[in-house]
């Protein structure tokens, strides 16, 4: 069995070498268990999340440039990552384990690691040195070989490791503090929040979870929990027979927007891998139905086996084509989006953001919330969302389909942008439309 470190820098070459598009296709080939996972999944998920800061950081030890070689590349970020950002981990293992991986330049790893560990002082950072040190934690700090620049959005876009287009249009957006919100949460490690499935109950959930070693605080929200520490979840006989599932508050707070109820019919139409589909299934009970489509086969099995995880085979219906889909009593249309909102947990989104990514899936987005809105029975409802903070995505396409002459009548309810904040929520958009009602008097 490869170790987790092994398996962690076979995963980030594989990724640079275009062999996998996402980073869990390679850890995942290497068939680990336990805690060996966990780390090797720590340890590459961080990666991405720091890479830009580590390429920063590396650059500036390095003084002919970081190595092409895409092997060596990123032993050199798998290396400087354990120095950096993992607690407790020793630099002489963290150097030592990492160049081992290696059968050639072995010595120049060695070396190049070995001066970056030299630059990590045990005490705060100076609060006036913001360009030439970085705090790695209150009592650890790294002196900076190269400093950064004294504008604080150039600055957070390289220290949370953000596009440099994207920081400068969050700033102006949200101003400086929303900048800080966003840039802590992409480069954080995001949480975990349990749902219980019903009939089980919050209370219920906790306390079968602590008693399989499972630490678990209750969340903002009070029908989540948010996993703590101790054994993980997802190995619990209680994960196993569908008494809980994986959901973020902001996720959540998009089922919770589904006018649905007892007896209805609901369309869930972007619905892999399914969490959500589930949460409407409760919504809707053992006579209501739901109907989830994914244009993804594979992603259409999630759906699948979560439903037959969580016992709600026989009120959700996942079907194969777009015209199996009936006429419904409201609709969820959580479309394909890049992902702004949810880049602490989607790694390598960055890697792929460009100035027009957002503008360029608008129209795809445009066009499923038409087939939705085509989809609701007069009186119904649709929820459009997506896991993005950008208004080209959100609000512009909510905008533009409202404007279009030949849709059936519909009316904005609401409309929710939520900013992600590390350790609590991720961000993401909901708008509520209500098909076939007249505007309230006075209602612009």
């Amino acid at each position: 069995m490869v170790s987790a470190r092994a398996a962690a820098l076979r995963a980030l070459t594989a990724l640079d070498r275009g062999r996998c598009d996402r980073i869990r296709e390679g850890l995942d080939a290497a068939r680990l268990q336990g805690r060996e996972q966990a780390f090797a999944y720590e340890l590459a998920h961080g990666v991405l999340r720091r890479e830009r800061l580590l390429d920063f950081v590396l650059l500036g030890l390095a003084h002919r440039g970081l190595p092409r070689d895409p092997l060596l590349r990123a032993a050199l970020r798998l290396g400087a990552y354990q120095l950096l950002f993992v607690a407790g981990m020793p630099a002489r293992a963290a150097v030592h384990e990492t160049v081992a991986l290696l059968r050639r330049n072995g010595g120049f790893a060695n070396a190049l690691l070995r001066a970056l560990a030299g630059r990590i002082e045990a005490r705060p950072a100076a609060p006036a040195a913001a360009t030439t040190e970085l705090p790695l934690g209150p009592e650890r700090t790294l002196l900076l070989p190269t400093p950064l620049p004294a504008d604080e959005v150039q600055r957070l876009a390289i220290v949370h490791s953000l596009p440099d287009f994207a920081a400068r249009a969050w700033a102006e957006a949200h101003g400086l503090a929303g900048l800080r919100q966003i840039a802590a949460a992409a480069s954080a490690v995001p949480g975990v929040f349990l749902r219980p499935v019903a009939p089980l109950a919050v209370e219920g959930l906790q306390a079968e979870l602590a008693a399989a070693g499972v630490v678990c605080a209750p969340a903002a929200h009070p029908r989540l929990l948010r996993w703590a520490g101790g054994e993980s979840p997802f190995a619990t006989d209680v994960f196993r027979r569908g008494a809980c599932v994986v959901q973020d508050p902001t996720a959540f707070a998009v089922v919770e927007a589904v006018p649905c109820g007892p007896g209805q019919t609901v369309v869930d139409l972007c619905a892999a891998p399914g969490t959500k589909t589930l949460g409407l299934a409760e919504r809707v009970g053992p006579g209501g139905r739901v109907v989830a489509f994914d244009v993804d086969p594979v992603r259409r099995r999630r759906i699948v086996e979560n439903v037959a995880r969580c016992g709600f085979a026989d009120r959700v219906q996942v079907v194969e084509a777009p015209s199996a889909l009936p006429t419904a009593d409201a609709v969820l249309a959580d479309v394909p989006c890049s992902n702004t909102g949810v880049l602490g947990r989607r790694v390598e989104v960055r890697r792929r953001l460009q100035p027009d990514t957002a503008t360029g899936l608008a129209g795809l987005q445009r066009g499923l919330l038409v087939q939705a809105i085509r989809l609701v029975r007069p009186g119904g409802a649709v929820v459009y969302s997506t896991c993005s903070i950008e208004p080209a995505e959100n609000d512009a396409v909510v905008d533009a389909v409202l404007s279009l002459p030949d849709l059936p009548a519909c009316r904005l309810v609401h409309r929710q942008l939520t900013l992600p904040q590390a350790g609590a929520c991720d961000g993401g958009f909901f708008a509520v439309l209500a098909r076939g009602l007249p505007a309230p008097p006075g209602d612009g």
